[in-house]
């Protein structure tokens, strides 16, 4: 019963990894499939080393012309502005697809994304830091040691408040800019 269970898991696992599938290996849409890749932002040379690995097992070789021309054809509408912004909204990581002509065009969008998306992260990790510090004192005891740790607590607590009262501006100007940035898109 293990072993099946195992053996299951490892094909899962295999399927799950592969690229394309078994019927868009045979298809042979390979312009598609690059069209595909670039207008998701996926590497190029890796994401087509993994075609190749996954249409091996069919027996199917990959048409790298057909692939390259709609890859660089995805890239046109990944490589924009607006594409830049909504992945560095979601903290995605730019991977230097974009070629140098549109580059500059896809980073003010991501950069000025990516940095709402980290100031919502550092709002969030101040957050449960004062979370943190209410159930350590709420399970402190009645004794001074314990009063003196309460008010140490309370005071971090206050420091950290602050701290987000300070990335909440940061945030609401990051999204002022973004807003202006929208209206020119």
């Amino acid at each position: 019963m293990m072993r099946g269970v195992i053996a299951l898991c490892g094909v899962l696992l295999v399927v799950g990894c592969a690229s394309v599938s078994r019927e868009d290996c045979v298809a042979g849409d390979w312009a598609g499939i690059g069209a595909r890749d670039g207008a998701a932002g996926r590497v190029g040379d890796v994401q087509f080393d993994r075609h190749v690995q996954a249409c091996a097992r069919v027996d199917v070789t990959p048409d790298r012309t057909s692939w390259a021309q709609g890859y660089e054809a995805g890239l046109r509408h990944y490589c924009t502005a607006r594409v830049g912004l909504r992945e560095g909204e979601a903290g995605r990581p730019y991977r230097g697809v974009c070629p140098a002509a549109s580059e500059d065009t896809f980073l003010r969008g991501h950069d000025l994304g990516r940095s709402a998306w980290q100031q919502e992260r550092r709002i969030n990790a101040l957050e449960q830091e004062i979370n943190a510090l209410g159930r350590a004192s709420a399970g402190l005891g009645d004794d001074d040691a314990a009063r003196r740790q309460w008010a140490a607590n309370q005071s971090e607590v206050s420091i950290l408040r602050l701290q987000i009262l300070a990335a909440q501006a940061e945030l609401a100007r990051i999204r002022r800019e973004i807003r202006a940035f929208r209206a020119t898109l």
